[in-house]
């Protein structure tokens, strides 16, 4: 079976209310598929955003990174959960699985893969994502005070320290 096909079950699953059938369905399809990128994505943001299993799910999307580096998509998946995660640690308001590294590690890596997104977006445009990954880039220069925009580099103010 098409481990496409697999995932979309998964997360057809997954949107029915049984998150841990999904994660386990998808684990599963990882031992017979170990470099499958959305899989490892899929993952790595269910583990982050519904499950709170921060050092899990980094992970997770370590290795989505790294078998689907060449995919905006998956780098900005993967960059949306270490914002998720740097906003959790700056702004604690659940519990969650402690994770190694800090709020302004996880920004600094956050915003390294919206930019290597956009990088791969400009060899193959997709405007909805560009302006997916440019809103990140802007939530993540308001959380550091470091804008992300060459032009805004140029002409932005000091920074109050």
């Amino acid at each position: 079976m098409d481990p496409n096909e697999i995932l979309r079950n998964a997360m057809q699953r997954h949107a029915g209310g049984d998150i841990s059938g999904a994660v386990s369905q998808v684990e599963a399809l990882l031992v017979e598929y170990p470099k499958f990128a959305p899989g490892f994505s899929y993952l790595g943001q269910t583990k982050v955003t519904r499950l709170r299993q921060f050092s899990d799910g980094v992970t997770y999307l370590d290795q989505a990174v790294e078998f689907g580096g060449d995919d905006p998509y998956i780098l900005y998946t993967a960059g949306w959960c270490l914002e998720y995660i740097a906003n959790a640690l700056d702004r604690p308001k659940f519990k969650f699985q402690a994770v190694d590294g800090s709020a302004p590690e996880f920004y600094g890596r956050a915003r390294e893969l919206f930019l290597s997104s956009l990088e791969l977006l400009r060899e193959k445009p997709d405007e909805n994502l560009r302006g997916d990954v440019e809103d990140m880039l802007d939530v993540v220069a308001s959380a550091t005070g470091e804008p992300w925009d060459e032009e805004l580099q140029e002409y932005a103010p000091p920074r109050i320290r």
